[in-house]
């Protein structure tokens, strides 16, 4: 479980680069308009690569399952709200968002979307998704 966490948070850390939008044109504006194709996809491959895991978990230690692994809905509320605290944090640090942060974050959606369940929870230890380093370096710019 370590590392679906992990794996989520660097999710949040992508979603760090989220801004307010000026334009429909801008960076800015088309990264927003790809958080919630990343949210379904993240809280997505989340919950059906965990479910016959946390179905295994007996009922007395269920509470200690995050909230936001237990259903989409409780992930995407998740994901909503760290957006919202990465783009106010984002706007304070006067940081703008590039195209080529745009193209990476939508590479890494792609791979998300594409990749297996074993790929996704982190074989052997190993969290990233390929298809998302690019994306992994801005977020821990």
């Amino acid at each position: 479980m370590h590392h679906k966490t992990k794996t989520l948070l660097f999710g949040l850390t992508l979603l760090f680069f989220v801004a307010c939008g000026k334009s429909s044109e801008s960076p800015e504006a088309k990264l927003k308009d790809l958080v919630p194709k990343f949210q379904k996809a993240m809280c997505s491959k989340t919950i059906g690569c965990t479910k016959d895991e946390f179905a295994k978990i007996p009922p007395e230690y269920k509470n200690m399952i995050p909230a936001f692994m237990q259903s989409e809905e409780k992930c995407v509320a998740f994901f909503d709200e760290k957006m919202k605290e990465g783009e106010k944090k984002r706007i304070e640090e006067k940081r703008e968002i590039t195209a080529e942060q745009v193209q990476a974050f939508e590479t890494c959606i792609s791979a998300i979307e594409k990749t297996t369940c074993d790929t996704f929870k982190g074989a052997k230890g190993n969290v990233s998704i390929p298809g998302c380093e690019a994306a992994q370096k801005f977020s821990e710019n």
